[in-house]
């Protein structure tokens, strides 16, 4: 049920850049909204998920892990390994500015480490003003759905965030209502249902949006906006809106960026300041969201490239290569360590050539060739 006598038609506005290239100019601003910085921590078990998308590869990761079964009797554990996004805080500051300033915009950004706030303090310390911020992870129930937290206070931005942890070890509807309650309650923060529809457990689709259903059932009444994710197929975009729509909340962007794309959507605005910009989507239900023209590539073409840029090197010290970036934790529960330590050389020959695959696959001529035999992304909204 909408809350707080809020109407469908308050669902917010969407654009896209391709169909009018003005879209920016009744604007002053634009928010760049959930990106990640090498302070997340991405567990592996997005592979299968991702390559299901991109057949060639998918065929030939099921290739590798036969192989790899054959040789030491057990399967990849991708659920025991996790992964650093490359950028650190500035480079991804960087990133997102430079591409609303290509607008002719002013820049607000916003950090959405995995249950971390560390980037934000980073920034903060060198003296560039981000909102404290992170994506909120809840397993309920078989499934996870991700919140995005925006705006904490910046003196209390620790203890909520050690908060939501303690709340979300072993959730419990009592313990998510007060996590929530003490949200709601600051009046600066923003919460959002990021990706609603993104089935990241991989349970059967119809039993995650039932989950989904509950979990609005129990915290809906807390949520301020739904997400349109930029890393999502157009189909679950449509589908975010109609449920924003049911709900009467405004639909906000959320690029999701991990790597060097930039997020393929933007919030447009003429506020000054992310507290304005909250006040904006939570108090007045006013939200311009504007897809950028990666968001019109097809969805494999851009998971390929964003694998590819996952195992580049880096001129980073101590993370310059990707098996320094990637991490595993030993079936007795040992510590997390880079598999460099495993492979100093960068992997066995099969490795190698996945991910030379990869390179390949990403290369402008085969994305190219991508886009034109799996056509455009549909469109989004009105």
């Amino acid at each position: 049920m909408p809350k707080h006598g809020r109407h469908l038609e308050s669902a917010g506005s969407v654009s896209a850049i391709w169909r009018n290239p003005k879209a920016a100019e009744p604007y002053s601003t634009g928010v760049s909204l959930h990106s990640h910085t090498f302070h997340s921590r991405e567990y592996l078990d997005f592979i299968p998920r991702v390559l299901g998308r991109v057949p060639p590869a998918d065929r030939l990761r099921q290739w590798l892990e036969n192989r790899h079964s054959d040789r030491t009797d057990k399967g990849v554990r991708y659920s025991a390994a996790f992964w650093r996004p490359p950028l650190n805080p500035h480079a991804a500051y960087e990133l997102e500015a430079g591409q609303i300033r290509s607008l002719g915009l002013n820049p607000l950004v916003a950090f959405t480490d995995h249950d971390d706030l560390e980037a934000c303090a980073d920034m903060c310390t060198l003296g560039i003003e981000v909102p404290y911020s992170l994506e909120w992870t809840i397993p309920f129930r078989g499934t996870v759905f991700h919140i995005g937290v925006f705006n904490l206070p910046s003196s209390e931005a620790r203890s909520l965030a050690a908060a939501m942890a303690r709340s979300t070890a072993n959730p419990t509807h009592e313990l998510l209502t007060e996590m929530f309650t003490e949200l709601e309650a600051l009046p600066d923060v923003l919460i959002v249902l990021n990706h609603p529809y993104s089935n990241e457990e991989r349970v059967e689709r119809p039993v995650h949006v039932r989950l989904l259903a509950e979990f609005l059932r129990l915290c809906g009444s807390w949520m301020h906006a739904i997400e349109l994710n930029g890393l999502q197929p157009a189909a679950d975009n449509r589908e975010a809106m109609q449920l924003a729509a049911g709900l009467g909340l405004p639909v906000i962007s959320g690029g999701d960026r991990h790597c060097r794309e930039p997020n393929a959507n933007l919030n447009l605005t003429n506020v000054t300041s992310f507290t304005e910009f909250v006040h904006e989507v939570r108090y007045e239900h006013v939200s311009h969201v504007l897809f950028m023209p990666q968001y019109r590539d097809p969805i494999p073409a851009r998971y390929i490239e964003f694998i590819w840029h996952a195992v580049q090197n880096y001129d980073f010290v101590g993370r310059k290569r990707w098996v320094d970036r990637v991490f595993y934790t030993s079936e007795d529960g040992a510590i997390a360590q880079p598999i460099s330590a495993l492979w100093p050389d960068g992997g066995p020959r099969l490795v190698r050539w996945f991910v030379a695959w990869v390179e390949f696959l990403a290369t402008p001529h085969m994305r190219g060739t991508l886009r034109w035999a799996l056509g455009e992304q549909g469109e989004i909204g009105a």
